[in-house]
Parts: C-alpha cells; sequence; structure tokens
C-alpha cells in the first residue's frame, strides 16, 4: 500500500521534482554511510587524541549550520542548479579526504568541505524545490515525498557503511564520495536551469546585507523562524540526549540502534500517509501546532521505566518523536516560501536553517551540561523539552491560523 501510494506520487512530479525528491535519499544515504562511525574512526583507528576529534567533529557541522545563509544568498545569484552541482563537487573532495586522510590538517580540510558542500546545496535545493511547486498544498506534498526518501537514507546509509566498514574505512568514505559524483552527473544532465533564473540579470543588484538586513527585521519570517526552529533542538536530542540516557538506565547501547530505526523505518512506511491525512483533516496551521507538541511530548515517556524491558520508554518516545516530525516538519519547509518573493527563497531557506543549525548547538550543549551534572533530576530536562515542544506548536499554530484567516479575507474580497 505505501508503495502504490508513492509511485502514484512519484508521477505527479515533475522531472526536476523528481531528481530533487531523489536527492534526498542519496544525500542521506552516502552522509550516513560515513558520518556515524567517523568519530570512532578518528579515535580508535588514527589514534587521534579526543580533543582533536571534537574539533574535527564540531567543525563540520559549524561550516555546515553557520554557512547555510550564505549558501542560499549564493543561490538567488548565481542559480540554484549550480550551487547544488558546486555543492556535489565539493562534498565528493570533503568525503574522500575524510576517508583517506592520516593527518589532522588534511582531516580539517575533509570536515570544512563537507560540511561547506551541505551549506552550498541544501538551501538551494530546497528553493528550488519550492520554486517548482508554488502552490501551497503541491509544495507540501512534494516536500513529504522528499522526506520519505530522506529517512530511507538515513536508515540505508549506516548499513551500508557498516558493511565496508568491515573491509576498510578509506573504502567508506571513497564509496560516499562515488555516490555524489554519480549525483553530481545525473543532476548536470537532468536537472534543468530553473526557467526563473534563466536570466539572473534580472535580479536585483542590492548589497546582500541589505537582503539580510530585511530578512532579520521581518517580524513574521522572524517570528516562524524562532518557533519552528525548535524542531532542529527537539530533533537534535537524538545524537545526545537519548544515547545518554540510554547508556545511563539501560547500559545497553544496542537499544539506540533499535531507536533510530523505528524512528527511520516509520518515516518511510507512513510519511505519505500522515500528509494525506494532514491535508485532509488538519491543516497547516494544525499540523505544525499538534506535530510540535507531540514530538516534544515523546521524552516524557523517558521519566518512566520497564523493568522487565528497559528499552520499552525509549521505543515508545521514538514512535512518537517520528509521528510529531512526520506531522510537522514538511509542512515547515513547506511554508518559508508564504514570506518571500521566488527570487529570495534560497536566503530566507539559508537563515531558517542557520537559525535551525544555531538552536541544535544551544540545545545540544545545554542538555549535554545538564546530564552530566549530578544534581539535576533528569526528569526536569524531560518535561522541558516537552513544554518547549508544546509551546513552539502553539505559538505555530496561532501564527499560520491567522496568516490563512488574513489570506482568505483578501481573496474573498
Amino acid at each position: 500500500m505505501p508503495l502504490r501510494h508513492f509511485l502514484k506520487d512519484w508521477r505527479l512530479l515533475s522531472p526536476a521534482g523528481q531528481v530533487l525528491v531523489i536527492n534526498g535519499f542519496t544525500f542521506n544515504l552516502g552522509f550516513y554511510m560515513l558520518l556515524p562511525y567517523l568519530a570512532d574512526h578518528l579515535e580508535h583507528n588514527l589514534g587521534i587524541n579526543g580533543w582533536y576529534v571534537g574539533v574535527i567533529i564540531g567543525l563540520r557541522v559549524l561550516s555546515q549550520q553557520g554557512l547555510f545563509l550564505v549558501g542560499g544568498t549564493l543561490g538567488d545569484r548565481l542559480g540554484y542548479k549550480r550551487l547544488i552541482l558546486l555543492g556535489c563537487a565539493v562534498r565528493i573532495i570533503g568525503f574522500a579526504l575524510l576517508g583517506v586522510g592520516q593527518s589532522i590538517p588534511v582531516l580539517l580540510l575533509g570536515a570544512f568541505c563537507s560540511g561547506f558542500a551541505g551549506a552550498l546545496f541544501t538551501p538551494s535545493s530546497q528553493a528550488y524545490l519550492a520554486s517548482e511547486y508554488p502552490e501551497q498544498k503541491a509544495r507540501s506534498k512534494v516536500f513529504a515525498l522528499q522526506n520519505l526518501t530522506s529517512e530511507a537514507g538515513m536508515l540505508l546509509g549506516p548499513l551500508l557503511g557498516l558493511s565496508l566498514l568491515y573491509i576498510d574505512f578509506a573504502l567508506v568514505g571513497l564509496m560516499s564520495a562515488g555516490l555524489f559524483t554519480i549525483l553530481l552527473i545525473i543532476q548536470w544532465r537532468f536537472l534543468p536551469e530553473l526557467a526563473s533564473q534563466k536570466a539572473l540579470s534580472t535580479i536585483p543588484n542590492q548589497p546582500f546585507w541589505q537582503q539580510w538586513g530585511r530578512m532579520l527585521t521581518h517580524k513574521a519570517f522572524m517570528q516562524f523562524v524562532l518557533c519552528g526552529s525548535m524542531y532542529q533542538l527537539l530533533f537534535h536530542q537524538l545524537y545526545i540526549a537519548i544515547p545518554h540516557e540510554i547508556r545511563v538506565v539501560t547500559q545497553d547501547v544496542s537499544i539506540i540502534t533499535w531507536v533510530f530505526a523505528t524512528s527511520s523505518i516509520m518515516g518511510v512506511l507512513m510519511q505519505m500517509p500522515v500528509s494525506r491525512f494532514v491535508e485532509s483533516h488538519l491543516g497547516t496551521a494544525r499540523g505544525m501546532g499538534l506535530g510540535m507538541t507531540i514530538m516534544g511530548s515523546g521524552y516524557l515517556w523517558l521519566m518512566g521505566s520497564v523493568s522487565w524491558l528497559p528499552a520499552l520508554p525509549f521505543i515508545i518516545c521514538a514512535i512518537f518523536f517520528s509521528v510529531g516530525s512526520m506531522l510537522v516538519f514538511p509542512l515547515l519547509g513547506a511554508y518559508v516560501p508564504t514570506f518571500c518573493s521566488p527570487k529570495e527563497l534560497g536566503s530566507h531557506y539559508g537563515l531558517y536553517s542557520c537559525i535551525g543549525g544555531l538552536y541544535a548547538f544551544a540545545g545540544n550543549i545545554s542538555t549535554g551540561w545538564l546530564l552530566s551534572s549530578t544534581e539535576v533530576n533528569h526528569n526536569w530536562i524531560w518535561l522541558g523539552l516537552a513544554c518547549a515542544g508544546a509551546l513552539s506548536g502553539m505559538l505555530l499554530f496561532i501564527q499560520v491560523s491567522n496568516q490563512t484567516k488574513e489570506q482568505n479575507i483578501a481573496l474573498s474580497s
């Protein structure tokens, strides 16, 4: 049934839409082949000091999250296809260096290139997809399709990487680079230049800082970004808070694999049915509000324990988390274009992603510090995350509901 619905939705996509949806799968397949095993490789295979391992991993995150706005602005000015191709080329270099690099300078260069590549192609890919589908409902559906394929890549990537890891980590890096090489060729050949960007001279040649300043002072957009970015804070706890709690409570790290597998499998099997339910019964405002609230509430399950099945609270948390994510994530990405003209989509997606990265960074630092403290009851952390999800969900619901009412009044008049 899910496959039949996916094929039906797939046939409705434009050729460019099909390429961009497949991008989501290939990006994550290549990314998750390598990144989950990088820190262990650096520390145990290469014998690099833990502090330097943190610097290398941190540089990759910072060069991506911190430069999203730069990548998006370049996409608006140079063309989304060019930035997507450039990002793929830079990631090929980055992953190859991470795979074969032996010295810290080479690994730092690889980390920077692999992160900066994401900053180049992610906002432009989102902006291209949004431009291809200007109508809100169609855009929400295609963003949901892309999220489905991304989840599939996230599920299969670690498995493929693990199988190659038994041979050599260098092979993991080179295979990841090879995937992006194939993707580069496919996009160069089959992804057309966006029609609205064929004459880039029509874009106002204003200084980029004026454009950035206008975005930062756009009250409605910034309100949406500040509330919607809470998704990134909640999502990235999968990588720090949940693994830490699993080790503390169960001492069985294999449960971490079950949590990620549950989240990814649910995303692959249920993303499109959930999106159709949102379209037919909830609408954008309620979908966002409910999704963010359910995501946050998933952490409340960590306040309990089951002695005969220690993994159960973490699996239930992953189920709630996945349902909430499937509700809200495609809607957030599809709603950004309502705040800007088509010629500025890259910059707006870039700023949205950049602030989301700051939320994720601040959330990881804060929860990491709280979890390591012996004076803090962990239940307060889970309650805080649940409240943050509920508050951001409520604010998103109010804002989007009011904007929808204003649009309906304007259309009726």
